[in-house]
């Protein structure tokens, strides 16, 4: 008989075993985004190096809703959808888009500007004082919220646009006018309306496809997207509780549990392979309105005594450009068959979850609803082959546009 000692150590080389047959999800995740990254940096940078310290691409969930626009939504939807993405500020050497970032006009008027101006005025800036106090007032009474139109300046939103859906057929344009706010302008160059109208009138097949695997990915080494620092595998972006940037996870009805999908094979990097299909796809630069002031960190010099002094604006970066498609589809092939059937069974017990919902590679199904927008759970659908198997998600629909990723420049 076996000693208890005996017994420990084989119970240790079964778990070893155990453990040696499976890659850890953190390391899975990142190994899948890095080399998404690669899609996105090829399309907003279009070969153009980075400069380094100052540019960085930031990617994106494919099912993180966009601007909407063409013209049977109202401007003042689109221009709600486009202050909440460019408005919010990203962080250097992050390239997993928050898009909760801190306010750029927030900063740039109350830790700037107005803090600046009110403490030390005259005194510091001498001669300066006359231009500073102008620009200050530029964008505290043409960019913040007015209950007039400003034009250049700050543009109708609906508070309530997040509910606004655009009527495709039969056509109708819908201009609501209670609850109109303003918010400081953003604008999309590149013919956004006429593209999202083209979107939305396209009825013929997929004309850009994107196919990767994670085999030869470093997940760590994320430098071609501008970050300079070697990431962590257990780096992730937690939004409200829940994995933004996981691969596979299930949320319980009634609850903020969550449960991640863990049993990713060993052979994972040559075993997953992902396809990702749209109808429209297009880079759009985005450009702030006439209240910003350009160069702020050097316009605000950032040695002044602490607090005051305080440089908020370092290490963030603004957006400059966003990559949006539309009717966006994903469909994961693992060759493995007992992952792909423990995907399977993952998913379909998370289906039964009443009230609950799941996430596929940022894809969210089931119950929720927020800017990454919640699909039916029938849009997953399954083909088992001879060895392993896919699992497809269905286009996202026609009318919303997705973000897939944006390209900034360090403040």
């Amino acid at each position: 008989m076996k000693t208890s000692i005996q017994q420990l150590v084989t119970l240790l080389s079964l778990v070893r075993s155990l453990q040696a047959q499976f890659i850890p999800e953190e390391e899975a995740r990142l190994l899948a985004w890095r080399a998404y990254g690669t899609f996105v940096s090829q399309q907003l940078t279009a070969g153009v190096p980075l400069s380094p310290g100052k540019d960085f691409v930031f990617v994106t969930p494919p099912n993180l809703a966009s601007v909407r626009g063409g013209t049977p939504c109202p401007d003042s939807v689109t221009n709600f959808d486009l202050f909440t993405l460019a408005d919010g500020l990203q962080t250097v050497n992050e390239p997993l888009m928050d898009n909760s970032g801190p306010s750029y006009v927030d900063n740039l008027f109350e830790n700037t500007a107005n803090t600046a101006l009110q403490n030390y005025e005259i005194s510091l800036y001498g001669s300066q004082y006359s231009t500073l106090s102008s620009q200050r007032d530029k964008i505290r009474n043409n960019a913040g919220d007015e209950l007039a139109s400003e034009p250049g300046y700050n543009m109708p939103v609906y508070g309530a646009a997040g509910t606004y859906n655009v009527k495709i057929n039969p056509f109708q344009e819908n201009q609501q006018t209670d609850g109109l706010i303003y918010k400081p302008a953003y604008s999309l160059t590149g013919g956004f309306e006429e593209v999202c109208d083209s979107w939305i009138n396209y009825t013929g097949p997929v004309n850009t496809v994107y196919n990767w695997n994670m085999n030869n990915v470093n997940g760590k080494d994320w430098t071609s997207l501008g970050v300079n620092v070697e990431l962590d595998a257990n780096y992730a972006r937690l939004v409200g509780g829940g994995f933004y940037f996981g691969l596979i996870s299930a949320n319980k009805g009634g609850t903020t549990e969550t449960t991640v999908f863990q049993q990713w094979s060993s052979k994972f990097t040559t075993s997953v392979s992902l396809k990702l299909s749209m109808k429209g796809l297009q880079v759009f630069n985005l450009q702030p309105g006439y209240w910003n002031v350009g160069g702020v960190r050097s316009t605000y010099p950032k040695q002044l005594p602490a607090p005051i002094g305080k440089d908020t604006l370092a290490g963030k970066v603004q957006l400059q450009k966003l990559l949006i498609g539309t009717e966006v589809g994903l469909s994961i092939t693992v060759s493995d068959t007992g992952t792909y059937n423990s995907i399977y069974q993952f998913i379909e017990d998370a289906k039964r979850n009443v009230g609950g919902g799941f996430s596929i590679f940022g894809f969210h199904f089931g119950a929720g609803g927020s800017s990454a927008t919640h699909r039916d759970i029938k849009d997953v659908s399954f083909v088992t082959q001879q060895s392993g198997g896919q699992v497809i998600i269905a286009a996202s629909p026609k009318g919303v546009p997705v973000q897939l990723g944006a390209l900034g420049r360090a403040l």
